[in-house]
């Protein structure tokens, strides 16, 4: 007799479950779960496999993680057994086998795994494109396999997409979202001003080399100003520090020590049992800030913290995000998480930080919440003051000019476009659902989708973190000085041959927005196609250009 009785789930981890099952209906079998951290990623896909039946293998990197995964499994799942394949840990006949990925990348180990599995989840998936991953999912899997892998950044930071072991982002939230829907707490930003310039710092994978970084930190006397600013607007607060490196971790905490604030540092080889004790003393309170290097940021859940301090200035999205979003889970008496960032002079380079992705001020006087409040309010104002303006950006006028990209906007609110010249185009139209939108990278007759029925704001950041990967930068710039120059005669040809009015004295960026435009509709015009006419079509361009 069943007697486990399973904890309710949220509304969109509800939803989030029946996106995977509508994508199993449509065929879908490799698939994209993005979450925030903190809004329960792991409950989500235990939710998948306990529904789905059969067995399943969950794969992660961290014992952290493993951890998570057999109690969640046990909580909303308990009436399957779960094991645990790790070390000399050998549970292979579980219906669900949680598993250490160094462990099961051994081929001994991986022999001896009696696959294939009906499900398969990949947890922290921006690691899967990893031949460790690749391997193990080869092995395990057959074409009826679901294999779901859920992260809380779908996207990899050293620009390798994920595209080839994934085929779809089912379901996606970002952390603004869920912190305006009551799920995270807010986030306010102060930023700790260094006299250092990175414009000199080599770069790897997208972000700068942690020695060449630790240098530079080190020359400006970051852990001082680190420890001020902690003091000046952090007291009190039980921090984590992100450092480049192991060594500036221990150099931050002594710090912080000798400033007397109780503070300790862990890094990949400290042993197992004395990380947990760290982290049990952190967790009670016994230590105010716990710095680290790499270890931290993907698995912890400590819903405490209410402070965090990236003091390893970053270019990657992907890393920002995972570092705040240890921060931002609630708990009873935690109002919001501040945020330390640590900047410095660069002109070269774009920092991650809390202004650049939520428009926070620096200073700390406001939340994510309060400055989304100040941006619509001065987007109010700025509709007054110009009207084409507010046209072409006020759908989402906060975001848009964070980021800084040269949107291109139809009127009606239906259609956003980013042109990415000889790349092609992006654009984020209408899903069908209310309010949902796809991401669809188009390039001459044909396109792939990037993301399907996201919340607009993400489609965008979808979007804009796909034209960022393409180098798309320059064409992009709504500040960029080519915009103000008379249009070349090629886009004035162009204009005359799809018959579009010219104002006198065109520029080019006017002409490349009326072009992008008109392009983006005619395409927009052809999905909504019957599917009949849109392979007819595609025949007779396949066979006019083969008689070409």
């Amino acid at each position: 007799m069943n007697t486990h009785t399973t904890p309710p789930l949220r509304d969109y981890q509800l939803a989030a479950v029946a996106a995977i099952e509508a994508a199993c209906q449509r065929g879908v079998r490799r698939q994209l779960l993005a979450l925030p951290t903190g809004t329960g990623k792991t409950c989500t896909f235990v939710e998948v496999i306990r529904r789905r039946g059969g067995r399943a293998l969950v794969l992660a990197h961290r014992d952290e993680l493993i951890r998570q995964t057999v109690a969640a499994v046990e909580r909303w799942a308990g009436d399957l057994t779960v094991g645990v394949v790790q070390g000399e840990r050998d549970d292979l006949d579980a219906a669900v086998v949680v598993a250490s990925v160094q462990t099961l990348a051994r081929p001994a180990r991986l022999a001896r795994l009696d696959g294939p599995f009906r499900t398969v989840v990949v947890d922290e998936a921006h690691h899967a494109a990893a031949a460790t991953y690749r391997r193990i999912l080869d092995a395990v899997t057959t074409a009826d396999t679901l294999v779901l892998g859920a992260t809380a950044t779908p996207y990899r930071g050293d620009r390798s997409p994920l595209a080839e072991l994934f085929d779809e982002v089912v379901y996606e939230r970002d952390i603004l979202s869920m912190i305006r829907a009551g799920y995270l707490c807010d986030l306010r930003g102060v930023r700790v001003q260094l006299a250092a310039n990175f414009d000199a710092l080599h770069t790897v994978a997208g972000d700068f080399k942690p020695g060449e970084l630790e240098s530079v930190l080190r020359a400006a006397d970051a852990p001082t100003r680190i420890v001020e600013a902690y003091s000046a607007h952090a007291a009190g607060r039980r921090a984590l520090a992100f450092t480049p490196t192991v060594a500036f971790a221990h150099e931050l905490a002594r710090a912080f020590t000798t400033r007397g604030v109780r503070a300790e540092a862990l890094d990949g080889d400290t042993r197992l049992e004395e990380r947990r004790a760290m982290l049990r003393r952190f967790r009670d309170g016994e230590t105010a800030v716990l710095a680290n290097c790499a270890v931290l940021t993907e698995g912890f859940d400590e819903p405490r913290a209410d402070c965090i301090i990236v003091a390893r200035p970053t270019m990657s999205r992907t890393l920002y995000v995972q570092m705040i979003g240890r921060g931002t889970r609630k708990c009873a008496g935690k109002t919001d998480c501040l945020v330390l960032d640590v900047a410095g002079a660069s002109r070269r380079h774009e920092l991650m930080t809390t202004g650049a992705l939520y428009g926070l001020r620096p200073d700390g006087s406001e939340t994510i919440l309060e400055a989304q409040a100040r941006h619509r309010a001065e987007a109010d104002a700025a509709k007054l003051a110009d009207e084409e303006r507010r046209r072409l950006v006020a759908a989402n006028i906060d975001l848009l000019r964070q980021r800084r990209l040269r949107w291109l906007a139809d009127p009606a609110g239906e259609l956003f476009v980013l042109a990415l010249g000889e790349q092609g185009s992006l654009d984020v139209v209408p899903s069908g659902r209310s309010d949902g939108w796809n991401v669809l990278h188009a390039v001459a007759t044909h396109e792939r989708r990037l993301a399907h029925d996201v919340d607009l704001e993400m489609a965008k950041g979808v979007a804009e973190d796909f034209a960022r990967r393409q180098r798309a930068e320059r064409l992009l710039d709504p500040d960029a000085a080519w915009l103000d120059r008379p249009a070349s005669e090629r886009q004035l040809d162009a204009l005359a041959r799809q018959k579009l009015a010219v104002p006198a004295g065109i520029t080019k960026g006017a002409a490349t927005s009326l072009l992008g435009l008109h392009f983006a509709r005619k395409r927009q015009a052809r999905r909504r196609r019957p599917a009949w006419v849109r392979h007819a079509i595609a025949r007779r361009e396949r066979r006019a250009s083969a008689a070409v």
